[in-house]
């Protein structure tokens, strides 16, 4: 990643701010396979490709002539196998389960009202770990879930990425983990980065997980050393809400986060923070972008921002985040159907000048 980044500075970006990038844009308006989610978290891979990971979905289910999908979402979560570098979305593969009940492509229970939500992961050898957070349904409406049990470890085989085994994990306290993981080959530890909402911001806590033995318990940064114990774990930052991600670029630690937003017109900024140090401290949270995906003057529900460092180029860092529609402002559901546009992750680029 020190390469890439010494690589980039050599060709300095001809932008001064964060802008839409209309290529990755375009490479999720798509008509069959996966058509549209939340999510957009990536993993580079070895094999030279870059698996795409993603949320409740739609898959297979666009129609053509109207240009619009039902309402309602019916995969909980799938993924996408792309060729690194080629935007061309009929060169990538989409990937979702076969049930019974939704086709949800992790999925160890038959029973709907459990499903996981897939965070961030990372390539070991021959074996691709992803972070699920597991969940249930515990009503109805669209914030009636909580926790279905431990969230887990889902791990696919190379290069056939075939899902092999679910492996529950330990407790972590409330802490969604899964915001992002950041490998140190010298040290022998993947650090894990997770958030915990307190009122509408986020703390973020790190743990470390030893690369040879990425099921055995995990540590958690206390303020001062390593600690086996999660309830001791101390924050080492606060997001704008608890819609975090993590990663590194170059030689920082980059953090960003969304602003506050469960429905429209609410936040709209997204916001960049950096640490020398995987256990921080981080900078003060600096606005890098305002989204524009206006509907009728109003902005949607916007969450999930996640940059992608196997995607700098011109000294300029992709990034993505997600809408989910407009909510109390806009109907956009007419007599069943929607546009998908509404429901589909966005491209930006960040001048990694511009970053704190």
């Amino acid at each position: 990643m020190t390469f890439l980044f010494t690589q980039c500075q050599k060709n300095p970006s001809v932008h001064s701010q964060a802008y839409l990038d209309t290529l990755a844009t375009d490479f999720f308006h798509r008509e069959t396979g996966w058509i549209a989610s939340d999510g957009a978290i990536s993993i580079p891979l070895s094999t030279g490709k870059v698996l795409w990971l993603f949320g409740d979905s739609h898959v297979n289910d666009y129609d053509t002539a109207t240009k619009t999908t039902p309402c309602l979402f019916q995969v909980r979560n799938c993924a996408m196998l792309q060729p690194k570098g080629d935007w061309n979305w009929q060169n990538t593969q989409t990937f979702i389960g076969t049930g019974p009940g939704f086709k949800n492509l992790f999925k160890n229970n038959p029973d709907d009202n459990y499903w996981f939500w897939p965070g961030s992961g990372f390539q070991l050898r021959d074996t691709v770990y992803v972070f699920l957070g597991n969940l249930k349904r515990t009503g109805n409406g669209a914030w009636a879930w909580g926790s279905g049990g431990p969230d887990m470890w889902e791990k696919m085989t190379m290069p056939d990425m075939k899902v092999v085994a679910y492996t529950p994990l330990q407790n972590f306290d409330s802490i969604s983990f899964g915001a992002g993981f950041v490998k140190n080959e010298s040290s022998g530890y993947i650090y894990a980065y997770g958030a915990k909402l307190d009122f509408i911001s986020g703390e973020l806590y790190v743990a470390r997980i030893q690369m040879s033995h990425p099921n055995a318990p995990w540590q958690f940064w206390d303020g001062k050393t390593w600690n086996n114990d999660v309830t001791k774990a101390a924050g080492i930052a606060t997001g704008e809400s608890s819609s975090i991600s993590v990663s590194k670029v170059g030689n920082q630690f980059l953090m960003l986060s969304s602003e506050f937003s469960v429905d429209c017109d609410m936040g709209k900024r997204i916001f960049a923070a950096t640490s020398a140090s995987p256990t921080g401290p981080f900078t003060a949270n600096k606005p890098i972008y305002t989204i524009t995906d206006t509907l009728d003057g109003h902005y949607p529900f916007f969450y999930s921002v996640t940059a992608h460092p196997e995607y700098i180029k011109n000294n300029e860092l992709l990034v993505t985040y997600c809408i989910n529609g407009y909510g109390k402002c806009v109907n956009i559901c007419i007599n069943g159907r929607s546009d998908p546009n509404y429901y589909r992750p966005r491209g930006i680029r960040i001048p990694l000048s511009i970053l704190p």
